[in-house]
Parts: C-alpha cells; structure tokens; sequence
C-alpha cells in the first residue's frame, strides 16, 4: 500500500511538473510569430488558382451582425466589384424568404453595390461538409460557373478548398477552385503614447509609480492578445479539419 501511494504521489508530482512546463512553453510561444504564422497557413490550400472566377462562393459564417459574416460580405463585394461578369453564391441553411439570416446576406451585399440580379442564396447547408454537397449540386447544373472564388474567414479556407475537392471528386466534377481569406484590416496610425501625458493629478502617486507605462509596447497592448485569438482559432479549425479527414470528408 506505501509502495503504491508513493508511486501515485510521484506520478502526480511528474504530471505537475509536465503541466506547468506545458504552460510556460504556451506562454513563451505567444510571444513569438508562430500563432501567426499557424492562422495563415490555414488560409491557403493546395492547388488554388489565382485566374478570374465565374462565381463568388461566400460561406455563411456566424450571421449579420457578426465578425465572420460582415467581414465575409466585404471582401464578397470587393471581390464582386474586381470580377463584374461573376455571379456571387451564399451558402446558408435556410433560403431568404425562410430565414431573416439569408436575407441580411443579401441585404449587405446590396449596401456594398452588388447587383440584386448577381446574389443567389445556395440553401440547405448546415456545415461545410453539407454546402460542399450543395454546391456540387449546384455546378451539376451550372458547368458554365465551374470557376469559383472562396469568401471565408482565413482559417476556414483550408477545410473549405479541401471538402470541395473531396466532394466534386466524388461527383466527378472539372471544378477550378480560388480563394480570397477575409484577413481583418489593421490600422496603420500611429499608436504609442506616454501615461504621464495622460494621467490626472486625482490618481495617487504611489499607484502611478507602481504601475508600469505600456504606452509604447504594443506587443503587450495588442499583438499578445492577437496572438491568442490565432491560436486559438487555429487550435478549433485544426480540430475541425482533422475531423473532417478522419469522416473521409476532406
């Protein structure tokens, strides 16, 4: 019995010890360029052309008002803009007479200059896999619009390209994919500043002395915290991606 709580307390004492390595490895790692660079690589795919598309496929992301859904619709309509012979083609769960969702896509878009006569909803898509199989459907009929252009936010493109390819295989298909990653804009103004520039005489000295001025680190101001947003976009994408390779799906 002694030999046995040892064993388990040495065991809980490695695991301790592994834990918090791992986290401090976590944390060392934010401060580097790697989340980045792991959240870009997942907005690219094998095999993308870069040639005019005759349809602009916009996924659906998480609606509108939302980050995924606006930010989706502003490159849809740039992207609508640059190629004006392409139809654009949003894929949603429900049709636009059936759900307030579907026509805030289109209302959008509308508001961004598209042609009402250009937007199309591609419906009964739940999941990526699912508006795969729609959107194979769809060319089926349209071989004319088999160029097509991804909107979807940057960590989706990869599962996005990879459950077309899959999908248009199994139909057999002659599909040519693109890509457009819906990367957020960054401001370019000049952003450090001074806290004593900005302190009030109220505030006590003491706690103005202790606290430290971070004006001019925007690492910690910003890029620490971008950083975490990446990895864990790209730790929940990964995820997904291995799933979907593991269903056959990708």
């Amino acid at each position: 019995m002694k030999i046995s709580l040892r064993t388990i307390r040495r065991s809980v004492h490695l695991l301790l010890l592994l834990a918090g390595f791992a986290a401090l490895l976590a944390a060392a790692v934010e401060f580097t360029d790697l989340p980045w660079r792991a959240y870009k690589h997942l907005s690219s795919a094998p095999g993308l052309s870069a040639e005019p598309p005759a349809l602009i496929l916009v996924m659906g992301g998480s609606g509108i008002p939302g980050d995924s859904g606006l930010m989706r619709t502003f490159y849809a309509a740039e992207a609508a803009h640059q190629f004006p012979a392409a139809q654009v083609l949003i894929a949603m769960p429900l049709d636009a007479p059936q759900s307030p969702a579907s026509q805030a896509y289109l209302d959008e878009l509308r508001l961004r200059g598209v042609a009402p006569e250009r937007l199309h909803i591609l419906p009964d898509g739940r999941n990526t896999r699912e508006q795969a199989i729609r959107m194979a459907e769809y060319l089926r009929n349209h071989p004319d619009q088999r160029h097509v252009l991804i909107v979807s936010s940057p960590e989706h493109i990869r599962r996005t390209a990879a459950a077309l390819h899959k999908v248009f295989a199994t139909a057999r298909l002659d599909v040519v994919l693109g890509a457009l990653p819906a990367f957020p804009l960054s401001l370019e103004d000049p952003l450090p500043w001074r806290a004593q520039d900005l302190d009030t005489p109220a505030t006590a000295p003491l706690i103005q002395a202790a606290v430290p001025d971070l004006g001019s680190s925007l690492h910690l101001r910003y890029q620490l915290w971008s950083n975490l947003r990446y990895t864990l976009d790209s730790l929940r994408e990964a995820t997904a991606l291995l799933y979907y390779r593991l269903r056959g799906w990708a």
